[in-house]
């Protein structure tokens, strides 16, 4: 069985930046937080923080990137187009069209998301974290994180109309 055009394309861009962000939420973790132990739940240098800093930037620089290639990908014939009317409304169909507005929405999902893991430690009281434990958790997090964005962008990006408005046959 062969896998669909769209779908290898969206497996390559996604272990991608999937790879990336690992790496880079890796790093960050080694550069940033110098083995402090434990690791805050709340406060100026906290999980709190870093989660919340981090979903706001990865959720609009992923997005921003998502829409770019496929958008570049559908110009080239790489991926094939969505045909919204052939299929209900979703809630992804509602996502803005513009990649600086949907960006935005998904960086805010993104804040919601971390508000949401930060709520389930508060409540299992993890107010202090071993700083290899938060290591494995933000790393864990950026990648679901990834993921999660990148899919709701990229088949947003498939849906798009840019097509008709660029030069482009």
């Amino acid at each position: 069985m062969k896998i669909s055009l769209n779908y290898r394309f969206l497996i390559r861009l996604a272990c991608k930046l999937i790879l990336a962000t690992g790496i880079l939420c890796f790093i960050s973790m080694q550069l940033f937080w110098e083995q402090q132990n434990p690791v805050p739940l709340w406060g100026q240098q906290s999980i709190s923080t870093d989660l919340m800093t981090f979903s706001v930037v990865s959720g609009f620089i992923l997005t921003w990137v998502v829409t770019k290639c496929t958008r570049q990908a559908l110009r080239q014939n790489k991926v094939l187009p969505l045909h919204w009317h052939l299929k209900s409304q979703t809630l992804i169909d509602r996502l803005p069209s513009h990649t600086f507005n949907r960006a935005f929405i998904l960086a805010l999902n993104s804040v919601f998301t971390s508000a949401l893991l930060i709520q389930l430690l508060e409540w299992k009281n993890l107010n202090f974290m071993s700083h290899a434990d938060y290591c494995i958790l933000f790393v864990f997090y950026g990648v679901l994180l990834t993921i999660a964005v990148t899919v709701m962008s990229f088949y947003r990006a498939l849906g798009d109309n840019f097509l008709r408005k660029s030069n482009v046959p």
